[in-house]
């Protein structure tokens, strides 16, 4: 339910003071809300000739956002083994010294301690098992969290302020795993050349591993994306990064509130164009941009003949890529980021908000009177409560003003594509499936016999999916304490502090403990925040939203010349 903490704030664009100087107004925390994301969504998809506009435009935000750690990703550079790290034996040294009553400690007389005993090998075994516990887990969580179907329901111009989730009929896994089961595809044999080329195709987007279960010892085999494939994504990445550096400086320079982000882009615009053409050319040249794009139009072109065969490739990849969580003991399907090592790169766009940037997007034409998500009644504004992702307490939402004159924001930005090698997105868009059609779950006028009826809004069973994480790091905000929304931001943060609750800005979490479900429970993040005197800090990773695809034409969509099927 809401709690109101105060009274509504004056709304107006501009007031003017007993001196006749113009001053911005004091304005909601929806209100303003509504501007920063009117600018972030004008940065991450806006796009000219150096970087065209992007095609996928559907974003589903966190509220509050999901705070994450550098170690959380691991995984995705150091795979599904285990490592011995020195910080693990130190703690393993640390553990047997003091279960042996100190006995490691400085002898008396000042001599130096006696070296630690060396590790047997059955205590490095126990060491790379623990590892191997906490990388799966890593897996396991990332799985989970990009594992959804966003709700298109009220796709328009106040969507993308929402976390729309749409896991009512299971989640993206279970969705296109049906699919596959409960589909019927176009019969032309293939001749031996074809299929021998396909093989061929299909090793080069994808690497077996074997995976040893911890407990029976049974080995199995595990697929993942090639080399090739971890390319191209990394490659992509950072050709978007660049795209997005060039954006955030041409946006800024178009809102001619800040003489020097425009004197910065009328003389970077040159050089920032040039890192966009090289990223391109560098995604060509060692990202296999052309090859990788050239096997997936002659896969879809043979798609058009027989499918069966594909098909059940398809269903082999999805079974390879399906893992058991060790803690859950349910599945997931093991899925990555591109590059692995994000967290660390350069890759990251600043992105800031400050009054003039208020001035132009304050009329930003979706949604700006506050607004309730799926996910847990959280609130397009200022919030504190529970922090958890599926809500069922009490949330205090803030209408006390911020000082727009003192006002800014200011958050590094990354995305990072999402790669699943057991999704495959063009065996959903060709023309030679179909439902089974004596299914009366799935026969025409059924409630799940369209993925996507292409509408607008896109309604069915599967309309859309995430296909990239957008982070941000290093949050500040330079807020007036004396204004009511400082002091709501402090009384929130004290009462949050021993009870588990969180403050949130939009998909920001200011501070508290937030936490997010998953089929294995729920998963805690503490988020530190410091005050000063010039504003607020909050360091580190937040998961703040999703780029999602939205399937904008009607799937399935059989060709009706089609006779044989299987």
């Amino acid at each position: 339910m809401k709690i109101f903490a105060g009274p509504k704030a004056r709304q107006q664009k501009n007031k003017q003071t007993k001196n006749g100087d113009d001053s911005m107004a004091d304005v909601t925390p929806s209100v303003l809300a509504n501007a920063i994301m009117g600018k972030l969504y004008d940065v991450l998809t806006n796009g000219d000739d150096t970087v065209p506009k992007s095609s996928d435009n559907f974003f589903s935000w966190c509220t509050p956002g999901i705070p994450v750690d550098v170690n959380d990703f691991r995984f995705l550079s150091q795979g599904l083994t285990g490592v011995v790290t020195p910080q693990a034996i130190a703690a393993l040294n640390a553990t047997q010294a003091a279960a042996a009553g100190g006995s490691q400690a400085a002898p008396a007389g000042g001599t130096q301690a006696a070296a630690p005993t060396p590790l047997t090998p059955d205590q490095l075994n126990q060491l790379r098992a623990q590892d191997v516990n906490a990388v799966y887990q890593q897996a396991e969580m990332l799985a989970r969290i990009v594992d959804f179907v966003p709700d298109l329901a009220q796709i328009n111009n106040g969507q993308f302020a929402q976390f729309s989730v749409d896991n009512n009929e299971g989640t993206l896994s279970d969705r296109y795993g049906l699919v596959l089961q409960m589909s019927q595809v176009m019969h032309t044999e293939l001749d031996a050349a074809t299929q021998a080329k396909i093989a061929q195709f299909r090793a080069l987007l994808q690497a077996t591993t074997t995976k040893t279960d911890l407990v029976t010892g049974a080995q199995t085999q595990v697929t993942g994306p090639s080399p090739m494939v971890q390319a191209y994504f990394t490659k992509m990445a950072a050709y978007e990064s660049a795209a997005l550096q060039y954006n955030t400086a041409r946006v800024a320079a178009l809102a001619a509130d800040d003489p020097a982000a425009v004197q910065n882009f009328a003389i970077n615009a040159p050089a920032l164009r040039s890192l966009v053409t090289a990223a391109m050319d560098d995604w060509i040249t060692n990202g296999y941009k052309d090859d990788y794009e050239e096997i997936a139009a002659y896969i879809s072109q043979v798609q058009a003949r027989d499918m069966v065969l594909i098909k059940q490739n398809y269903v082999d990849d999805l079974a390879k890529a399906t893992l058991t969580g060790i803690s859950s003991g349910s599945n997931f399907c093991y899925t990555a980021l591109a590059p692995a090592d994000f967290a660390l790169s350069l890759g990251w766009s600043k992105f800031s908000f400050n009054s003039g940037d208020f001035s132009r997007y304050n009329n930003s034409s979706f949604n700006s009177s506050g607004w309730s998500a799926q996910a847990g009644g959280s609130f397009m504004g200022m919030f504190g409560g529970a922090g958890q992702a599926s809500g069922g307490s009490a949330t205090n939402e803030s209408n006390y003003a911020f000082h727009m004159d003192s006002f800014r924001l200011s958050f590094e930005i990354c995305q990072v594509p999402i790669i699943r090698p057991w999704f495959k997105d063009a065996f959903l868009n060709s023309s030679t499936w179909r439902f089974i059609q004596t299914n009366p779950d799935f026969k025409a006028g059924a409630k799940n016999s369209i993925l996507s009826d292409g509408g607008s809004p896109p309604k069915g069973y599967l309309p859309g999916y995430p296909t990239a994480v957008v982070f941000i790091r290093n949050l500040y905000m330079a807020i007036d304490k004396s204004s009511g929304a400082g002091s709501f931001i402090r009384q929130q943060q004290t009462s949050s502090a021993g009870g588990g609750a969180v403050v949130a800005f939009g998909p920001f979490t200011l501070g508290g403990s937030a936490s997010h479900y998953s089929n294995s429970g729920y998963s805690k993040n503490n988020v530190n925040f410091q005050w000063d005197d010039q504003g607020l800090s909050v360091p580190g990773m937040q998961i703040a939203g999703f780029k999602c695809h939205v399937f904008a034409a009607k799937c399935p969509n059989p060709d009706p010349s089609i006779t044989s099927w299987a």
